[in-house]
């Protein structure tokens, strides 16, 4: 395991990568160098002929909060926006010829949840609460909107941007992964105490695969140009972003106030 502030810890040990996202005081948010450092690590994991199968884990209790507001708030280019470096990170996982494995023992938001739906497996704690809530801050989840498209049917992907959070339970501002996995979003949602014991299984399972012939089914089910596809996304994340509305919706964030248009 790496130096313990790092914001990825990085370990490998009987042919699996474990990857995990350590910056739990802020929630795992989504910077510019917790991106830089993920990829990092995603490239060592894939570069090490020992290494069968990548786990994507975290440190405390929150998965991933999705990108990091206050350095989105400080952004005024594409190259300085967090979700701009997103798009590269989705890809990686998407295109690794190794296969990525994304426990969730937490809530995700946003972009936590488009790193769980680039992964090819996700197991998550059934009570996981989880939302993609861009929306209420006035900026679209272009960006993760191709990996998500690859796990739940259009008309779910738009009922769930549109509200940001659950829709079934009036008032509800989330869904479970409970949820997620009846849609497709998380590949299965287990009792917290069953969740180690379900992934360790799910990586024998894998080891017993070819290396070579996953990485071909890889290559197989792949979207063509998954990559140009994510950063033509991003492009457009950006823009909402940097609009007028989009930096009402982060300040009202951080001031921890209702949004201009909230009635």
């Amino acid at each position: 395991m790496e130096r313990n502030d790092a914001p990825i810890a990085y370990r490998a040990q009987e042919a699996v990568a474990t990857i995990t996202l350590n910056a739990p005081e802020r929630r795992n948010a989504l910077s510019t160098h917790l991106i830089a450092e993920l990829r990092g690590a995603l490239a060592r994991a894939v570069a090490d002929r020992d290494v069968r199968v990548i786990v994507l884990d975290h440190a405390g209790p929150v998965f991933c909060a999705g990108a990091d507001l206050k350095e989105s708030a400080a952004a005024h280019s594409l190259a300085a926006l967090p979700a701009a470096h997103l798009a590269d990170a989705l890809a990686d996982i998407a295109e690794s010829p190794k296969p990525v494995v994304a426990v969730v023992r937490g809530s995700a938001r946003g972009g936590g949840l488009g790193l769980i739906a680039a992964a090819d497996f996700s197991v998550a704690h059934f009570e996981a609460e989880m939302a993609f809530s861009e929306v209420r801050l006035g900026v679209v989840p272009a960006v993760i909107g191709p990996v998500v498209a690859r796990r739940i049917t259009p008309a779910r992907m738009r009922e769930l941007f549109l509200v940001g959070g659950g829709f079934v339970v009036e008032g509800a501002d989330v869904f479970t992964a409970e949820e997620a996995a009846t849609w497709g979003l998380v590949s299965t949602a287990v009792y917290e105490e069953h969740l180690d014991a379900v992934v360790a299984d799910l990586v024998r399972r894998l080891k017993l695969g070819g290396p070579s012939a996953q990485a071909g089914i890889k290559a197989l089910t792949a979207a063509p140009d998954l990559r140009g596809e994510l950063r033509g996304a991003a492009a457009v994340t950006a823009e909402y972003f940097f609009s007028e509305e989009g930096r009402e919706g982060i300040r009202s964030f951080i001031e921890k106030r209702p949004a201009s248009w909230v009635g």
